[in-house]
């Protein structure tokens, strides 16, 4: 009977959090449509001005609409990122209540060191074997504003595979940073 009764527990404490999870999409989509009528008021406010007037000029990965991910604590599981996912590039950022530093490990070591170098590696092999197309090969950077890491972009990703691969490692790092960074970063 214990087992029913805990499987009765989890069955409770997992209607409760689709419910609270139900409520938070239902919440964001009334923002989005709320956003949505604004962006189209706006539209039709200034539709007298020619598209090429109000559209970004053309480059890459332009017209497209990055899909966006958050990137969860291991645990407690509050976002510690956003991707911003294009066909071609992947662009992950800290949200702003999360202070990240370079130097602090496994950055360097581990996931530009091991994982996003190896990648590129078995890519840049690839490229000397004939089997991809120069400039086709994973690229990857990082950037810092006041120390901190304000933004990774990785390029060439690929495959939803390897894709899926890079933001759960990123995820995983994130968060091992935040285990060993000092309290009054975060």
């Amino acid at each position: 009977m214990a087992t029913s009764d805990e499987q009765l527990k989890r069955a409770a404490d997992l209607k409760l959090w689709i419910d609270s999870r139900i409520a938070e999409l239902q919440e964001e989509v009334e923002k989005l449509e709320e956003m949505q009528t604004m962006v189209d008021t706006v539209l039709r406010a200034s539709s007298f001005r020619p598209a090429s007037e109000v559209l970004p000029r053309p480059k890459e990965d332009s017209g497209q609409i990055p899909e966006m991910r958050e990137l969860r604590r291991d645990k407690g599981g509050e976002t510690i990122a956003i991707a911003q996912i294009t066909r071609g590039k992947v662009v992950v950022e800290p949200v702003a209540e999360v202070a990240l530093r370079s130097d602090t490990p496994p950055f360097k070591s581990f996931l530009m060191g091991k994982i996003l170098a190896g990648m590129k590696t078995k890519d840049e092999a690839l490229v000397s074997g004939g089997k991809l197309e120069k400039g086709k090969e994973l690229k990857f950077s990082f950037a810092e504003k006041g120390g901190k890491i304000s933004g990774l972009t990785i390029e060439n990703y690929r495959e939803a595979e390897r894709l899926s691969e890079i933001l759960n490692t990123v995820g995983w790092t994130f968060s091992r940073m935040l285990e060993k960074a000092p309290t009054s970063s975060q």
